[in-house]
């Protein structure tokens, strides 16, 4: 009786699969990233691969776990390879300062340095050492956009891929646009998370991509609408982004609708654009900064918690910042993934 009961509780014991962190040297500077492959992985088959960067002073770990609220389940629901690679990162006293170059087209300090009010106007963000981004920047000097672009070049070895897409949020989100720009032939589709352009650097790729942008009405510190930020930086909006994309890919067909969840949302599809391509806008109505529909309070009806993803899991336990602790499930990270693997269903 013993020894079957003690089979029982082995056949009954939970199927999982970790979460890896991998060195890398690129241009002489050791970086890392988080991989998650999913529990019916096998390297025989063809798979999808969706690489998560984090925002402004977010982590790896942080973005899959306080910013989507898990993001490794939604790989085993789906099947996919998820990648989080981690910035380059300094201490500016007691805080960690982390975060892509988001700014990789913008060579002309001149010109960054008028994007932003005066320093007595305005919040001064820590500079990265020896990195001279003029008076608005902040942003590492390193080329972020070939660092991902070699991690997907290596996945590509590696891995019987059949897409590739990759999601930003906040910074992040304003990381993918840059990066769609430089590399579009890398992937399948990218999503910027409430990310827009300094002003006057919204760019469309020379080659058609799909792309998606989200953002949120209330959002101050990256704003869609109106260009001034909290901080005291200059954006562009999101409807100066999207043109340059639709009529970059001369896209035809317009479709309008308006939905509800826990939030209200806006959302323009542009089809029958250059090469198949798809390009979807979404405006969260309801929500300030923040990953869709996180933190939404039922009794207040309004998002409360921002979640930048300023934290770490185990996997990273050697940065000196609090631990992630609200992991519970997002709706909207299912939602961003789900518009994700339809968008070539669309034309």
């Amino acid at each position: 009786m013993r020894s079957i009961f003690l089979f029982l509780l082995f056949i009954s014991a939970p199927i999982f699969s970790e979460m890896e962190k991998v060195y890398i040297n690129h241009n002489n500077e050791l970086r890392h990233y988080l991989i998650y492959k999913p529990i019916n992985f096998n390297k025989n088959k063809i798979t999808k691969l969706v690489i998560g960067i984090h925002g402004y002073n977010g982590t790896a770990s942080g973005f899959e776990s306080e910013v989507t609220g898990g993001f490794n389940k939604l790989a085993d629901k789906y099947n996919f390879i998820a990648v989080y690679p981690e910035s380059v990162n300094f201490y500016d006293g007691t805080t960690l300062v982390n975060t892509f170059n988001d700014i990789v087209r913008q060579t002309n300090i001149d010109e960054i340095s008028k994007i932003c009010l005066s320093d007595e106007e305005r919040y001064v963000y820590p500079k990265y050492p020896d990195c001279d981004r003029g008076r608005c920047g902040w942003a590492p000097c390193v080329d972020d956009a070939a660092y991902i672009k070699s991690l997907i070049d290596k996945f590509e070895l590696e891995f019987n891929l059949s897409d590739v897409y990759i999601i930003g949020n906040s910074s992040g989100g304003t990381f993918v646009n840059s990066f769609m720009c430089k590399y579009p032939e890398s992937v399948t589709t990218g999503v910027s998370i409430n990310g827009m352009a300094r002003l006057g650097f919204s760019c469309a790729p020379d080659n058609p991509v799909n792309f998606i942008s989200y953002a949120s009405l209330n959002d101050t510190s990256v704003p869609p609408v109106g260009n001034l930020s909290l901080d005291g930086l200059f954006y562009d909006t999101q409807e100066t982004l999207i043109n340059k994309w639709v009529e970059k890919f001369d896209c035809k067909n317009i479709k309008q609708k308006s939905y509800k969840h826990n939030e209200r949302f806006e959302e323009t599809i542009f089809s029958k654009c250059n090469n198949q391509i798809v390009i979807m806008s979404i405006l969260n109505l309801d929500s300030d900064h923040m990953w869709p529909e996180a933190g939404y309070d039922e009794e207040t009806g309004i998002s409360t918690y921002t979640n930048f993803g300023t934290c770490v899991s185990d996997i990273q336990s050697e940065y000196k910042i609090p631990k992630c602790y609200r992991t519970n499930n997002r709706w909207g990270s299912e939602y961003i993934l789900k518009k994700l693997f339809a968008i070539d269903n669309i034309n």
